[in-house]
């Protein structure tokens, strides 16, 4: 878990609020990877699944808040700040 304390501070956040956001987020998810279950987003909404070996995987539950998906990618821009997609 990392946090980009000038990103945070360019958007106007306390870092170590978002801190203790990414610290929580991190431990249910490594709570949830030990069940096999993961977390997934896409289209602004999140869901916890897990794959029983039949094809699709099972969607055990969904999640409130607003989750999205796709492929992750981020770079540094002007300014030196790191922006994803």
């Amino acid at each position: 878990m990392f946090v980009n304390v000038p990103e945070c501070v360019h958007a106007g956040l306390d870092p170590k609020k978002v801190e203790r956001i990414a610290q929580g987020l991190s431990r249910y998810l490594r709570e949830a990877d030990s069940l096999g279950i993961e977390l997934f987003g896409g289209s602004g909404t999140g869901s916890l699944r897990f794959d029983d070996g039949q094809g699709q995987k099972l969607v055990l539950a969904y999640v409130d808040g607003h989750v999205d998906g796709g492929d992750g990618g981020t770079s540094t821009m002007d300014g030196g700040l790191e922006r994803g997609e």
